[in-house]
């Protein structure tokens, strides 16, 4: 029997002149995708990784070197352990640490933050450079010094087995530090399968680069465009640095295939030129076939809004934390879009096996209607599953599953998870601060946001919300940081002296 779906350098050389990945600028056939993937792998080697070894990739140009990197990683059976290039060095060196990072693949527009890294390491990962390209520029080899390869770490393992690990992603953690989360090449077999099967994506089609590496939705921009033998259109992360910005960069590279959170595309249907009394609005499609969207809850309002401006686009609701990637679908019902009426989570995917559990004591399984907590199995679940989600998920009586929040204080801001303990930890390591809280807030703007709450100590000096957001900017991802610092004498409390969360000013 064959074994799951992987990446290989043959099967991007099969592809020959066809583009692989495309840009303002540049494109990149798959044969060129290939030999420049192969240059990446034999620099690892060089560099002392082994296939299953944990290897970091880090871009801050976000061009043609990152999918370059990821196929060369991938296709060199190593274990991608993707770091956010918005994050500061500290907690990127953490991660690489935990992980027993054996090397980076970095562009060279990261090389400054991978000396910050090599400094919270205490020792220097070999490097292989890239530029904006893909094309190997420089490789060190391996050092002598201790730093990540020391810290052993939670790799993949070469073995060839259906559970073999292709990527560790790493989700904000409640316990202070970010939690790892193993991708197994099964998983994305199953996943890349579906979706390719869902939307019927082929040779045709353009899918838009849109997510972080960091971030499960961007391997199917990836991995799904690859196997399909798709074009991945590249976004810089200066295109979605505005309404504007987005709208330019999706009009000058023409996708087909759209997958992001509903915030950015809140953002891209905004900055669409409205109607007057000589034109028409301005609309996505053509050639926009298909919006994928995940992450965080559509308001109606704004999904029929965004659905009036992509009038040629199937919708498609994906849902699924990165412990199970995307574990039910639905695909929007147009006709039933009135602006007011929520959207279904949907069905189970083929690959998944979801459950609800009722929330008493019991903690027995609801068959039919009811809401309880959603428990998912499968390939693309963490060890196959059970996973336990902390997702209220109602069935109603269609069968159709609805999403109706957290059961613990888990929250999504832009798409991106976010443990508001891991906040306050960082927080409360101010030496300024005694206590420290943190909840999410809407925003109609920006949908859900951070505000903190924090309690001084008497010598808190210039401790403002200023000095505090710029102290949690140097330790954490920009998403992480709150909107605003509230200084209070005391931190509201239950009658059992715990945090009174419901108390603190919204």
């Amino acid at each position: 029997m064959a074994g799951p779906y992987r990446l290989r350098a043959e099967d991007l050389a099969a592809r020959g002149d066809a583009v692989a990945l495309a840009s303002r600028g540049a494109a990149v056939t798959y044969a060129e995708l290939a030999a420049r993937a192969a240059a990446v792998g034999a620099a690892l080697a060089g560099a002392g990784a082994r296939p299953g070894d944990p290897v970091a990739l880090l871009s801050s140009g976000r061009a043609h070197d990152e999918p370059a990197a990821l196929a060369g990683v991938l296709a060199a059976g190593a274990v991608a352990v993707p770091l956010d290039a918005t994050a500061p060095p500290a907690r990127l060196g953490r991660i690489a640490r935990a992980r027993g990072c054996r090397a980076l693949v970095l562009d060279t527009a990261a090389a400054g933050l991978a000396d910050g890294i090599d400094a919270a390491l205490g020792a220097g990962l070999p490097r292989v450079e890239l530029d904006a390209e893909g094309r190997v520029v420089r490789a060190t080899a391996p050092s002598n010094a201790g730093g990540a390869r020391d810290a052993g770490g939670s790799g993949g393992g070469g073995g060839g087995g259906a559970q073999e690990v292709a990527c560790i992603l790493h989700t904000s953690g409640s316990t202070g530090e970010p939690k790892p989360v193993p991708i197994t090449w099964a998983g994305l077999d199953a996943f890349t399968a579906f979706c390719i099967d869902l939307i019927g994506l082929s040779p045709a089609d353009r899918v838009l680069r849109v997510a972080e590496l960091v971030f499960d939705l961007a391997w199917f921009d990836h991995l799904a465009t690859f196997r399909a033998g798709a074009t991945l259109a590249t976004m810089t992360r200066r295109d979605l640095a505005s309404g504007r910005a987005l709208r330019d960069a999706v009009f000058a590279l023409a996708p087909t295939v759209i997958y992001g959170v509903p915030s950015m595309f809140m953002k891209l249907a905004a900055a669409l030129p409205a109607a007057d009394a000589g034109a028409p609005a301005a609309a996505l499609s053509p050639p926009v076939r298909a919006v994928l969207f995940a992450g965080e809850v559509f308001p109606p309002r704004e999904l029929a809004a965004l659905a009036a401006r992509a009038p040629g686009a199937a919708l498609y609701n994906l849902y699924g934390p990165t412990e199970t990637n995307v574990c039910t679908f639905h695909r929007v019902d147009r006709a039933a879009l009135d602006g007011a009426s929520e959207i279904p989570i949907g069905l189970a995917c083929p690959h998944a096996a979801c459950a609800l559990l009722a929330e008493d004591e019991g903690g027995g399984v609801i068959e039919g209607p009811g809401t309880g907590e959603l428990v998912v199995s499968g390939p693309t679940t963490v060890n196959g599953g059970p996973y336990r989600t902390r997702d209220r998920v109602e069935r109603k009586a269609d069968g159709l599953f609805y999403f109706r929040g957290r059961i613990d204080r888990m929250v999504k801001v832009r798409g991106y998870r976010v443990e508001p303990g891991e906040v306050e930890a960082a927080l409360a390591s101010h030496p300024a601060v005694r206590q420290a809280a943190v909840i999410a807030v809407e925003d109609p703007r920006l949908g859900k946001t951070l505000h903190g709450f924090v309690a001084l100590t008497a010598d808190s000096g210039d401790a403002d919300d200023r000095a505090l957001r710029m102290y949690l900017a140097e330790r954490l991802p920009p998403y992480m940081v709150p909107e605003k610092i509230v200084a209070m004498d005391e931190l509201p409390r239950t009658s059992t002296g715990k945090i009174d969360y419901f108390a603190l000013p919204g």
